[in-house]
């Protein structure tokens, strides 16, 4: 994700989150200037697919008229 945001030229830090206890894994977060935050909200947020949706009502919709033709 650090990879990502400095390929937009965004600056980011990872910061720990917790004290690491006897080898238990320890959270992080990436940390962005503030005025970033944004622009790297919607880099790292997962992608919408709507496309398949409208695809299958265009198809079903054709399907539809051919049929009642």
């Amino acid at each position: 994700m650090q990879q990502l945001l400095a390929a937009h030229e965004i600056p980011a830090r990872v910061v720990s989150q917790s004290v690491a206890h006897l080898g238990c894994a320890v959270s992080g977060a990436l940390q962005v200037r503030p005025q970033d935050r944004w622009t790297a909200l919607l880099l790292l947020s997962p992608v919408e697919d709507d496309s398949d949706d409208s695809v299958d009502d265009s198809v079903d919709d054709s399907v539809d008229d051919s049929v009642n033709s």
